[in-house]
């Protein structure tokens, strides 16, 4: 071979091996989320590797909500000296939010170019999906996707779908061929099925029932007179569902519903865990404020409740958002109403033969579900209620205190708590919530 040959050929040989060598040693930056795709509600941790030490950079999340508003959030950051960013344990140099905190740039997030507060309009069939964008200081932009679904999109649920005997609902599964731990979902003022957490709550493990018992085709349209055997029928029919487990069922509700929970556990033997979200510790009116009607009936009588009527003036004023808290009412009606009738109308709570998780926040606008809460593990302890109990009492947290939409509203009118403190709470309170349902119905 040719002495220029042999040159040539020693030349891009070295040429490649440098260029290797220089791309090995490159540190590429990379978003690490991890887990990036999981069910509704999973945490997650967030950081960034690879950049030089002590480089800026920016690092921002944005999302597009169900009604194509586009919400964002950004911080700048310095690198430590490993080229690392963990928001876990730095603070941003500036941004929309200034502390330590692994979920600061979710609960800081803001409409683009609407000033006004809003709530962030979730798709409840897709799921949610959050971009993390990362600017280092040459301008280049590296991008990772979170991404939370009701259900695995690979292995969707069993459903089953009842509408007979005047029921009404959706029972979700994981498989049709095994048997699961039986849940009964209930709603609160708001009425209706609730498929999407449903769905959630059944991936990981169970066979839920979302049971809708108002507002809704065929159904009540007023929350006032609901019958407690309407629950105990759809309870019969949960047990002879091929995908639960018989006579192991647990209830959850959530405000009104939370109420609920905790009447039909005192009421009836039939369920085997309780968890209460932002429950009242009494039984309160149906919903139609301009008189008094009951919310709960059995064998056709009305069970004791509390209440007062509310003004057309003080009407107005909710619609106007010159009142912004129903608080205030039930803490009135406790101090002026015939304490016989505030007896008459304590739920029994020491009676249900199960134990109970109560979840609630301690800025609650709604009602205030934190001293509803106490009050029920004060009237435990007195009557030496033999079985666990356990409340998860979130501080600064508001009425959504348990729903992990990791972008929290702006609007915080009637729910109250802060954005931070909903969103630490409520991913706390979910995951406690199955481990609850997993310790106490699992075989």
């Amino acid at each position: 071979m040719k002495k220029g040959m042999i040159a040539f050929m020693l030349v891009v040989f070295m040429g490649s091996f440098l260029s290797f060598d220089l791309m090995a040693g490159k540190k590429g930056e990379k978003i690490i989320i991890d887990p990036a795709a999981a069910i509704y509600g999973t945490a997650f941790s967030l950081k960034v590797v690879g950049l030089n030490p002590g480089e800026i950079v920016s690092l921002s999340a944005s999302s597009t909500d169900a009604r194509g508003v586009k919400w964002e959030s950004r911080a700048e950051f310095k690198a430590d000296k490993n080229g690392l960013i963990d928001p876990a344990d730095q603070a941003p140099m500036k941004g929309d939010y200034v502390e330590k905190d692994a979920l600061g740039l979710l609960w800081s997030m803001k409409p683009v170019n609407i000033k006004k507060e809003m709530p962030y309009s979730n798709d409840r069939e897709k799921g949610l999906s959050i971009t993390f964008s990362l600017t280092n200081s040459k301008g280049e932009i590296t991008t990772s996707e979170l991404i939370r679904y009701y259900e695995n999109p690979e292995k969707k649920l069993s459903c089953i779908q009842l509408d007979e005997d005047g029921l009404k609902g959706f029972l979700y599964s994981p498989d049709m061929d095994k048997k699961y731990p039986g849940i009964i979902l209930l709603g609160g003022s708001n009425g209706g099925a609730i498929k999407w957490m449903a769905k959630a709550i059944a991936s990981d493990g169970f066979a839920v029932l979302t049971l809708p018992y108002w507002k809704y085709p065929d159904l009540p349209q007023n929350l006032v007179s609901i019958p407690l055997e309407y629950f105990l029928k759809a309870t019969g029919w949960m047990n002879r569902q091929k995908p639960v487990q018989k006579g192991n069922i647990g209830l959850i509700g959530g405000s009104r519903g939370g109420e609920l929970v905790l009447l039909l556990g005192s009421m009836f033997d039939e369920f085997k865990a309780i968890v209460a979200w932002v429950p009242a510790a009494h039984l309160w009116q149906g919903m139609e404020f301009t008189r008094l009607v009951p919310c709960w009936t059995y064998k056709g009588k009305s069970l004791p409740f509390l209440g007062s009527v509310v003004s057309e003036e003080e009407l107005k004023k909710f619609y106007t958002r010159e009142i912004t808290s129903f608080r205030q009412y039930f803490e009135k009606d406790l101090k002026r109403l015939d304490p016989d009738l505030i007896k008459k109308a304590t739920i029994p709570v020491e009676k249900i033969k199960a134990p109970i998780l109560l979840v609630s926040g301690t800025d609650d606008l709604t009602w205030p579900s934190a001293e509803f809460s106490e009050m029920i593990i004060q009237r435990l302890i007195k009557h030496g209620f033999k079985y666990d109990y356990k409340h998860i009492k979130g501080e600064n947290a508001g009425h959504q205190v348990f729903i992990p939409d990791f972008i929290p509203d702006t609007f915080r009118s009637f729910n109250g708590g802060t954005r931070k403190a909903e969103l630490r709470w409520s991913i706390k309170s979910w995951k406690q919530t199955l481990l609850f349902l997993h310790q106490y119905l699992d075989n």
